[in-house]
C-alpha cells in the first residue's frame, strides 16, 4: 500500500513535473532557477519607445510649425497620439519614461497651439491686406507684369518689371509716397 505524496518525486525525475521535455522552452528566471510560488517573476524589459517617438515629435512638430504650419500641425498630431500610448505604457509599469512621454505630449499641444494662433493671424493679415487696398494693388502689379513682358527686347522687359515693382511698393498700404519722409 502507498502513502499519499509518494510518487511525486519520482515523477520529476523521469520528466514530469519538475522537468521541461528536451526542446521546449524553459521559464527559468536568473541562475537557470524557475521561480516558485512567492517569488517574483523576471522583470520584462521595458518598451519606451512611445515615450522616445513622442519626445521627437513633439521638438520637431514645435520647430516646423513656425515655418512650415502644416507639417508642423501633422507632427504635433502624432506627437499627442504617442505622448498618450507612452503615458499609458508608463502608468501600467510597462515603460518607465513617463517624462519623455509627458514632455512630448506637451510639446505637440503647444506645436498644435502655435499652428492655430499663427494660422488665425494669418488670415486676418490677408483680410486686412485685401481690405485695405491690398487687393487691388497686387491687380495692378500683375497687369503691369503682363504689359512689361510684351516690350521689344530683354533690356526694356527688365526695366519695365522694376518700374512695376516700385509703383507696387508705392500702392502697398501703409506705404508713403516717394519723396515723403517722417515728419521729426
Amino acid at each position: 500500500m502507498s502513502t499519499p505524496g509518494d510518487g511525486y518525486g519520482q515523477q520529476g525525475q523521469q520528466g514530469g513535473y519538475g522537468q521541461q521535455p528536451y526542446g521546449e522552452p524553459s521559464y527559468a528566471g536568473p541562475g537557470g532557477q524557475t521561480p516558485g510560488w512567492g517569488q517574483p517573476a523576471v522583470p520584462t524589459k521595458p518598451r519606451n519607445g512611445m515615450g522616445v517617438a513622442a519626445l521627437i515629435f513633439g521638438i520637431l512638430a514645435l520647430l516646423t510649425c513656425w515655418w512650415l504650419p502644416v507639417v508642423g500641425g501633422i507632427l504635433g498630431i502624432v506627437a499627442i497620439i504617442l505622448g498618450v500610448v507612452g503615458r499609458g505604457r508608463a502608468k501600467r509599469l510597462e515603460a518607465n519614461n513617463k517624462g519623455m512621454a509627458t514632455t512630448g505630449l506637451v510639446l505637440g499641444i503647444l506645436s498644435l497651439i502655435v499652428n492655430i494662433v499663427l494660422s488665425i493671424a494669418l488670415f486676418f493679415l490677408g483680410f486686412a491686406f485685401l481690405n485695405f487696398g491690398g487687393g487691388q494693388s497686387v491687380q495692378q502689379f500683375q497687369d503691369c507684369l503682363s504689359q512689361a513682358s510684351n516690350q521689344p527686347n530683354p533690356a526694356a522687359v527688365q526695366q519695365a518689371a522694376e518700374q512695376c515693382g516700385q509703383q507696387f511698393g508705392q500702392q502697398l498700404p501703409g506705404s508713403q509716397p516717394e519723396g515723403a519722409e517722417d515728419g521729426g
